[in-house]
């Protein structure tokens, strides 16, 4: 079962809500570095962006077909994730 476009949207909406939110996470550095015990900033929020971004996919995936995703499907949502990983890494660097 291929994604539908109306999942395909859910997901990049998702990607663009979480993008936009990555300059109120830096501002937060300080604590979350304290907390976490972090050393790379860059490294600490890029992972933390990818991990917001596949666990809300998964979710909506989840709500949309009442079942898990199948081993094509994980690959095409892995594939419309990593076509933003640019969009991703700009955002954090500015």
């Amino acid at each position: 079962m291929s994604l539908t476009s109306e999942l395909q949207k859910i997901i990049e909406e998702n990607i663009h809500s979480i993008v936009m939110s990555i300059p109120k996470l830096k501002e937060e550095y300080p604590k979350l570095k304290h907390d976490w015990k972090f050393e790379n900033e860059y490294d600490f929020l890029y992972g933390s962006i990818i991990g917001q971004i596949l666990g809300s996919t998964m979710t909506a995936f989840k709500l949309k077909y009442q079942r898990q995703a199948t081993t094509e499907e994980m690959t095409t949502i892995g594939e419309i994730i990593e076509s933003y990983f640019p969009l991703i890494r700009e955002t954090i660097s500015q």
